[in-house]
C-alpha cells in the first residue's frame, strides 16, 4: 500500500468524523429500496446548483463528447441531465455495495454475455475495460453475483482516509472480488491474469506522465498504458462493459468487443477507442465530473506521456479537437518577425496545435505572408471567441498586454516586465540576456512546448 505521511491529530479527527457520517449514512440508506434511492437522488440532483464549480466541467467533457454541431441549449439539458443520474448513481452505490446476491441480479440485467464466455474458453485470463459509469459499486458485483465461481478482481485507489478505507475495501469484496491497489506493482495482476483470473480496470482516466498519449473522443489525452501492458504479457482477451440505467433502480450492463482490423498489437489507442463505445451506450449515466482533458497550469503547453500520441490506422483522416493558443505579437513588423521561430515551433510542436494570433489590422498582411497556419484577430475588432484557453504574450510592450488583458479573461502567460496583476496572469522566467529570437523560444519551451515537436505512431 502507499505510504502515507503520518497525519496530525485534526486531519485524524476530520477523518473519524467522516466514518462515522458515512456508517449513519449508510444505515439510514439500508431502509430504503434501491428503487427509492435513485429516485430520491434524481431529485436531490435539484441541489446542483450548489456544485457550480462542477458545471463548466460537465459541460467542457460534454461538448467534447457530443461534437461541435451539438447547440449550447442541447448541452444544457443534457449537463442537467448528466447531474440528475450522477446524483442517483452515487446514492444507489451507497446500497449496491452491500446488496444481496439475489438482489444483484434482480437489479442488473446483463447482455451478451458470449462475449465474455468466449473469452474465458481461450484460458488466457481475461482483462475488463470499464469506464466510471452507472452504479459503480453494484457494478463491481455484478458478476460475482450472477457468477461466483468466477475469478475476479479489480484495479482500486486506496482512499486517504484510513478509516474510512478498510471499510470501502471490504464493501467492494462482498462478492469475492479480489483488490490490488493502484500504487503496488504490475507483477500481482499479472500473474492474477495468467491464473485465468479475470481484471477489471477502469480506463477513462488521466494517466499523466506514465500514460500513453492518444485521442479520445478526437482530443488528445494521456491515457493508462495498464490494459495493453497486461495483454502484450499475457495474450488475455480485452473485453468491455457499460451499464446504462434502464428504469429507476435498474440497470443494463453489456459486454463489447474490442475491434481489431486484423491481429496485431493492442494498444492504448484501441483500448480509447473501446471506451467511446462504452461512454457512447449511455452518455448521461457517466461521471463527468472529473476534467479529463484538464490543462497543467505550469507547463499549459505539454500533453504528459510515456509515449504517444498513438492513433488507430482508421482514424488517420479524422479531425482532431483543436488546442487552441492565442498568441498576443509585437505590433511593429520587425520585432513581430522576430516571433516568428517561435510560432512556427509552435504550430509544429503537437498534432492538434491551433494558433490564434492577436494584432493590430496592418499586421495581418505580414502574418499571412509567414506561412504559418493561422486565425488572425485584430485589436480593433474588440472581440475574441469563447474557446481559447489560454494566451501567451510574446511582446515587450506593456501597452500591448494590457490591450490584451482587456479582451482576453482566461489564463496568460507572459514575461515578468509586461505581467498584469490580474487573476489568472502568470509570470514566465526565463535566462537573461538571449537575443530576441531565441528569447520567445525559450518562453515557449518554459511551457512545456513539446521539442523535439510529437509526432503520430499508428497503430
Amino acid at each position: 500500500m502507499r505510504h502515507q505521511k503520518k497525519k496530525g491529530p485534526l486531519k485524524r479527527l476530520q477523518w473519524r468524523v467522516e466514518c462515522v457520517a458515512f456508517l449513519v449514512v449508510e444505515r439510514l440508506i439500508g431502509f430504503f429500496s434501491i428503487t427509492s434511492l435513485w429516485r430520491m437522488g434524481a431529485r436531490l440532483s435539484g441541489l446542483s446548483h450548489l456544485f457550480r464549480s462542477r458545471w463548466p466541467i460537465v459541460g467542457n467533457n460534454l461538448r467534447t463528447v457530443m461534437g461541435p454541431t451539438t447547440s449550447e441549449e442541447e448541452l444544457s439539458a443534457l449537463t442537467r441531465t448528466v447531474f440528475r443520474h450522477t446524483t442517483a448513481n452515487l446514492l444507489t452505490a451507497l446500497k449496491g455495495a452491500r446488496l444481496s446476491s439475489a438482489h444483484v441480479r434482480s437489479s442488473i440485467a446483463l447482455k451478451r454475455i458470449e462475449i465474455l464466455e468466449r473469452a474465458i474458453k481461450k484460458r488466457k485470463g481475461v482483462v475488463l475495460i470499464s469506464a466510471h459509469m452507472g452504479n459503480f459499486e453494484l457494478l463491481t458485483q455484478g458478476l460475482g453475483a450472477f457468477r461466483p465461481e468466477l475469478r475476479i478482481a479489480g484495479i482500486y485507489r486506496p482512499l486517504n482516509n484510513i478509516y474510512l478505507d478498510p471499510i470501502i475495501h471490504k464493501r467492494r469484496a462482498h462478492h469475492g472480488m479480489k483488490l490490488f491497489s493502484k500504487f503496488t506493482s504490475y507483477h500481482a495482476p499479472i500473474k492474477w491474469v495468467r491464473n485465468e483470473g479475470i481484471l477489471g480496470i477502469v480506463g477513462d482516466q488521466r494517466a499523466g506522465r506514465s500514460g500513453s498519449v492518444t485521442p479520445f473522443f478526437g482530443r488528445l489525452m494521456s491515457m493508462s498504458p495498464l490494459p495493453a501492458f497486461i495483454h502484450k504479457h499475457t495474450g488475455a482477451p480485452i473485453i468491455g462493459i457499460s451499464m446504462k440505467t434502464t428504469s429507476p433502480g435498474k440497470w443494463e450492463v453489456v459486454f463489447h468487443e474490442l475491434e481489431l482490423e486484423k491481429e496485431g498489437q493492442i494498444t492504448t489507442a484501441h483500448i480509447a477507442a473501446l471506451l467511446e463505445t462504452i461512454t457512447s451506450q449511455s452518455v448521461v449515466d457517466v461521471f463527468w465530473m472529473q476534467d479529463l482533458w484538464r490543462m497543467n497550469m505550469k507547463l499549459p503547453l505539454q500533453i504528459a506521456g510515456r509515449e504517444g500520441p498513438l492513433r488507430l490506422k482508421r482514424d488517420r483522416d479524422k479531425p482532431l479537437h483543436p488546442f487552441s493558443v492565442l498568441i498576443r505579437v509585437p505590433d511593429d513588423p520587425q520585432e513581430f518577425a522576430q516571433t516568428i521561430p517561435a510560432l512556427t515551433a509552435l504550430s509544429n510542436s503537437r498534432p492538434d496545435f491551433d494558433l490564434h494570433l492577436l494584432a493590430p489590422e496592418l499586421l495581418r498582411g505580414e502574418a499571412n505572408r509567414t506561412g504559418i497556419a493561422h486565425t488572425f484577430h485584430s485589436i480593433e475588432d474588440g472581440q475574441l471567441p469563447s474557446n481559447l484557453p489560454l494566451a501567451i504574450a510574446l511582446t515587450d510592450h506593456e501597452r500591448s498586454t494590457r490591450e490584451l488583458a482587456y479582451l482576453y479573461e482566461g489564463p496568460v502567460y507572459s514575461l515578468p516586465a509586461t505581467s498584469q496583476s490580474r487573476k489568472n496572469w502568470y509570470s514566465v522566467v526565463i535566462e537573461e540576456g538571449l537575443p530576441p529570437e531565441a528569447r520567445w523560444l525559450a518562453v515557449a519551451k518554459s511551457l512545456g512546448m513539446h521539442d523535439p515537436p510529437l509526432r503520430w505512431t499508428y497503430v
